[in-house]
């Protein structure tokens, strides 16, 4: 049924192995007054899903996600949560913004209007 070297554990085309098991932990850092409940709720399962999936580049593959879940346009940056960063958007309105971590990846998201 499966042609040589197929193993059930490796995604296809040889993709990031996701990660199986434990679900991450998703800890607030700051939200702005523009992102409700239900977006909040929604763009943290979009990270986390694919941070559990294991699709890299993180940052476009949550941003992709969002924009399906959601519409509209994102920014997404993402980096491990101990390294120090400088960022900034002109363009985000007061409170469309989030940040947050699942495990140890700091998301940064931005609604872009």
């Amino acid at each position: 049924m499966y042609g040589p070297g197929y193993n059930p554990m490796m995604p296809p085309m040889g993709g990031p192995m996701p990660v199986y098991g434990r679900q991450p932990i998703i800890r607030e850092k700051a939200r702005g007054y523009g992102i409700d409940p239900n977006e909040y709720s929604r763009i943290t399962e979009c990270a986390a899903g694919v941070y559990q999936r294991g699709e890299r580049p993180y940052s476009t593959n949550c941003a992709n996600a969002i924009k399906r879940m959601l519409g509209g346009d994102w920014v997404v940056v993402c980096y491990p949560e101990q390294r120090p960063y400088d960022f900034a958007l002109t363009t985000v309105k007061g409170g469309d913004f989030m940040t947050f971590t699942v495990d140890n990846v700091l998301f940064q998201v931005c609604r872009l209007k």
